[in-house]
């Protein structure tokens, strides 16, 4: 197993960087917090136009034909920069789900508008009373149609496609129009779209298959660390503050090889259910030691809404929170084990 980027990976990682920079700044990401879509339709033509939702896809349906790890790696560039953006609502879980499940019929429909960027998609998933775990999905399918309600479903009010989990263990697919949906924006900490979606006896066609944040805050926080003076001299230069950046390269380092070994796997057809949840078990834990960390080392400013910290800090905590606590991905960990 070799995780070292290829030359053309590298070239992706940055070309990404040098687009998100300029398309991207933190006054870009505050605005999409109080816009009504939540991100900008021309900056997601020009995510569109660059080739990314596509990357993933077989180029049977306009796909690029390359691999998770490469979609990884451009995810870790805009999780540099927070971009406010439905592809991974689009590209990581909607496109992949209907390759996967979908008929053929379905993907040749939907598969090629979503490379192109052309339409978006989300999972509706999650239900009320779901805590550590998933549960199991209590929508009802009946005679064509669903009915049931779902919570923090990405981007739902802009999707032209929702893949809904359902009680019988598949996904069914709703068109956007559908009579009988009803989207409400949750309050959510990280001032990301996500919404309450609810369906009443709403049309929907089966899927008969089965069913770089942290990067930056630590460049923000060594930085900091050389420029703040104190007691005639940088932060830096004290133990306490350098042995917590220290701490926060080692966490990130060892995050971001789990990270890429997991996308390996899953390039490669492996289960990925090992590699996957112990990236996620670690990086739950990994994520609030390493912005703990950030928000000591930067003290008060850390905190205030005029620092670009809080809005890194504030994502990091959502993605904390979803697809499951660490705890769940333990024992997803050592099922794999055999334990």
């Amino acid at each position: 197993m070799d995780l070292t980027p290829a030359p053309e990976q590298e070239l992706l990682v940055r070309s990404a960087r040098t687009f998100l920079a300029r398309a991207c700044p933190p006054a870009h990401v505050r605005a999409m917090e109080a816009d009504a879509q939540g991100f900008s339709a021309a900056l997601w033509r020009e995510i569109a136009g660059l080739g990314w939702p596509a990357m993933a896809l077989p180029a049977e349906y306009g796909g690029g034909g390359l691999g998770f790890l490469d979609v990884t790696l451009l995810l870790e560039e805009m999780g540099r920069v927070l971009l406010p953006s439905p592809f991974v609502a689009t590209a990581v879980l909607g496109a992949p789900l209907v390759l996967a499940a979908g008929s053929e019929e379905q993907r040749r429909r939907w598969l090629p508008r979503l490379a192109a960027g052309d339409a978006i998609a989300t999972l509706a998933l999650v239900e009320p009373g779901w805590r550590d775990e998933w549960g199991t999905a209590t929508a009802r399918v009946h005679a064509g149609r669903v009915s049931g309600t779902k919570r923090f479903v990405p981007f739902a009010a802009a999707a032209d496609l929702l893949l809904v989990a359902v009680a019988t263990g598949g996904l069914v697919a709703v068109e956007h129009g559908a009579p009988g949906v009803e989207c409400a924006r949750q309050a959510t900490l990280d001032g990301g779209h996500v919404y309450e979606v609810r369906f009443t006896d709403t049309p929907a066609e089966a899927l008969p298959g089965p069913a770089g944040a942290a990067e930056r805050v630590l460049e923000m926080t060594v930085e900091h660390a050389k420029t703040r003076v104190q007691f005639g001299r940088p932060i830096g230069g004290f133990q306490a503050v350098a042995h917590r950046c220290a701490d926060m390269r080692s966490d990130l380092d060892a995050l971001r090889w789990l990270v890429y070994q997991a996308a390996w796997a899953l390039d490669t057809g492996r289960p990925g259910e090992l590699e996957v949840g112990a990236a996620k078990a670690y990086g739950s834990d990994a994520l609030r030691r390493l912005f703990m960390h950030a928000h000591q080392v930067h003290g008060a400013i850390g905190f205030s809404t005029e620092h670009d910290l809080q809005l890194f800090t504030r994502r990091a905590k959502a993605a904390e929170l979803a697809w499951g606590s660490a705890t769940l991905h333990r024992e997803r960990v050592a099922r794999a084990m055999g334990l």
